[in-house]
C-alpha cells in the first residue's frame, strides 16, 4: 500500500478528529487486531458476533498508528491515546472503510479489473491474475473478498507500482453491486452469467441481471466491459449502458465463442472461435467459458489470444470448486463452496462426463432461492435424471425435493435429512471405483463429508463391493431409514 496521511485519511471518509499527534505515514489498514502490522490503521468494524472497537487496545499493541472508530460512540481518551498518529471518527465504519478504499483507487495508477456474475466470479479473477502475473504485478483479491468489506481491502492491498488489480464483487440484495462500484470504478467490469440465486432478496432473474450490470455504472469513456453472451436477461439489462462490451460464451453473437471442448478426466481442451485450442487441468465446460472471459481481459492488456492460453496451461483452479481428490478406491469432486441452479447443473454435467465405474453425486440444500426453492429444487432433480449418473444422494429437507423429482424422472436416489445421518451409511453407498462428487451451499458445509469418504475410499474393504443404493428413494423408504436411526440412537 502507499503510504498515507493522516489528512488524506480524515478527508477520504469525511471522518472527525477525536485526537491527534504525530505527522506518522499510515502504510497498511486492519480490521482484525490478530493480523495487524505496525504502522497500520485499524478501522474498528462491528459485525453479527464481534465489535472492532472492543479490539483497540489490541490493536495499537500489534503497532497500528491510527485508529477509525464510531463518531457517536467514541473510544476514552486512555484507548486513544496509544495511537499516536491519532484516531478519527466516522458514523458507519463500515462505509468509512469502503470510502477508504475507493480514495486509494482514485489515487494509484494501476488498471482496475471488477468480476460480478452468479456463478464463477472467484475462478475467472484467478484466472485473470494467472495469466497476467506471467509479465506484469498486481494484486488479486483473496478468497472471495466481494463484498463491503472484502472490496475495499482487496484494493488498499494494491502496492503503489501494480499494473493491475483484481477485484470481486458481490451482490445478495440490490443496490448492493452499485455501491461497491463506486468504489471500485473497474476499468474492466466483467459479468460472469446470470442464474437464479439470493432469490429471496433478488425476486427475480431479471433484477439480478439490472444489479450485476450495475457494476458498469462507473465506467470511464474509454472503458470495455467484458460480458456473457448466453443470458437475455443480461443482455436486456446492458441496454441501459452505452458502453463498448466485448461477448463470451457459446452464443453466435459471442466475440469470443466456445466452439470445442473435451474431457479425458485429467485434462480439458477447448477451442476459441473454430481456431485456436487450449487446456487446462481441471474439469468443465463452464470453465471452458470461464477462461473466454479472462482471455478477454488479458487481451486488454496486450496479451495475444496465444500467450493467454499457453499461460492457463496450468491454472491449478479454486479451492473447493471442482477440486480433484484421489481418496485410494475412490475419487472424489469437492465442489462445495457454493450451489445455486445453474452451477449445479454445472457441476453434475462434469460428473456425467469423467470416467470411473460408477458416478455418485452427494448434494445438500440450495438456499437463498425465496419462493421459488421447491421449484427450481424440482426443475434440477428431473434435468440431472437425465444425465449420466449413477446415484444421486440428497442431504437436507431442500435437497430432498430434487431426490424427488429426479426419483420421479427415473434416477436412482437416496435422501437424508441431515449429514449426521448419512455419515453412519457411507461405506455402503459407495463401491470401489466410484467417482464422487460434493456439492451444496456454503451454509450446508457439504466438505465435511469429505474425511470419511477419504477415510473409506482409502481403506477399500469397508467399501460395499454391491452398494445400497439400487433401489430408488421414496417418502416411505427414507422414513424408514429414519426410524432406524432413531432406534440406534435409542
Amino acid at each position: 500500500m502507499r503510504a498515507l496521511t493522516g489528512n488524506e485519511l480524515r478527508q477520504a471518509i469525511r471522518g472527525r478528529w477525536l485526537s491527534r499527534s504525530e505527522p506518522i505515514p499510515i502504510r497498511g489498514v486492519s480490521i482484525d487486531s490478530r493480523t495487524a502490522r505496525r504502522d497500520d490503521v485499524f478501522v474498528a468494524v462491528r459485525g453479527e458476533t464481534f465489535d472492532g472497537h472492543d479490539y483497540l487496545p489490541a490493536a495499537a499493541a500489534a503497532g497500528c498508528v491510527a485508529a477509525v472508530v464510531d463518531l457517536q460512540h467514541p473510544p476514552s481518551p486512555a484507548v486513544m491515546q496509544h495511537f499516536p498518529a491519532g484516531v478519527v471518527g466516522a458514523p458507519d465504519t463500515r462505509q468509512a472503510l469502503l470510502d477508504l478504499g475507493g480514495y486509494y483507487r482514485s489515487v494509484i495508477p494501476a488498471t482496475v479489473v471488477g468480476v460480478t456474475g452468479s456463478n464463477g466470479k472467484t475462478t475467472v479473477k484467478r484466472m485473470i491474475h494467472h495469466i497476467l502475473q506471467t509479465r506484469l504485478t498486481g494484486t488479486c483479491s483473496p478468497k472471495s473478498f466481494n463484498n463491503e468489506i472484502g472490496v475495499p481491502l482487496t484494493l488498499l492491498s494494491a502496492g503503489a507500482g501494480d499494473d493491475y488489480v483484481i477485484c470481486e464483487v458481490g451482490a445478495s440484495a440490490p443496490g448492493e453491486i452499485s455501491r461497491l462500484a463506486r468504489a471500485v470504478k473497474p476499468n474492466i467490469p466483467v459479468i460472469t452469467g446470470i442464474a437464479p440465486c439470493h432469490l429471496e432478496k433478488m425476486g427475480c432473474i431479471e433484477q439480478i441481471a439490472v444489479e450485476k450490470s450495475a457494476l458498469l455504472g462507473w465506467m470511464g469513456p474509454r472503458d470495455v466491459a467484458v460480458v456473457s453472451a448466453d443470458s437475455p436477461p443480461l443482455e436486456h439489462a446492458l441496454r441501459s449502458y452505452e458502453r463498448r462490451l466485448i461477448r463470451f460464451g457459446v452464443s453466435p453473437d459471442a466475440h469470443l465463442r466456445l466452439t470445442g471442448y473435451e474431457w479425458d478426466g485429467k485434462k480439458q481442451r477447448f477451442q476459441i472461435n473454430d481456431r485456436d485450442w487450449g487446456e487446462m487441468p481441471i474439469p468443465g465446460r463452464h470453465n471452458a467459458i470461464n477462461a473466454l472471459a479472462a482471455v478477454a481481459v488479458a487481451a486488454r492488456f496486450g496479451f495475444c489470444q496465444e500467450d493467454a492460453l499457453a499461460a492457463l496451461a496450468d491454472f491449478p483452479g479454486v479451492e473447493m470448486r471442482l477440486q480433484c481428490v484421489e481418496a485410494g478406491a475412490l475419487r472424489v469432486m469437492n465442489d462445495a463452496y457454493n450451489a445455486n441452479p445453474a452451477s449445479m447443473l454445472a457441476a453434475a454435467e462434469v460428473l456425467a462426463s469423467t470416467p470411473g465405474k460408477r458416478r455418485v453425486m452427494i448434494l445438500g440444500d440450495m438456499l437463498e432461492l425465496g419462493e421459488q426453492s421447491d421449484h427450481q429444487h424440482a426443475e434440477v432433480g428431473r434435468k440431472m435424471a437425465g444425465m449420466d449418473i449413477g446415484c444421486i444422494i440428497a442431504v437436507g429437507e431442500r435437497a430432498r425435493r430434487l431426490a424427488e423429482a429426479a426419483e420421479q424422472a427415473g434416477a436412482i436416489t437416496r435422501a437424508f435429512a441431515t449429514r449426521d445421518e448419512i455419515l453412519p451409511t457411507l461405506a455402503d453407498l459407495l463401491a470401489p471405483g466410484d467417482v464422487v462428487l460434493l456439492k451444496g451451499s456454503r451454509a450446508t458445509k457439504m466438505e465435511s463429508l469429505l474425511p470419511e469418504i477419504e477415510k473409506i475410499g482409502r481403506n477399500g474393504a469397508t467399501l460395499s463391493s454391491a452398494p445400497k443404493t439400487a433401489r430408488k428413494t421414496t417418502r416411505k423408504t427414507a422414513a424408514k431409514s429414519k426410524t432406524r436411526t432413531r432406534k440406534k440412537k435409542q
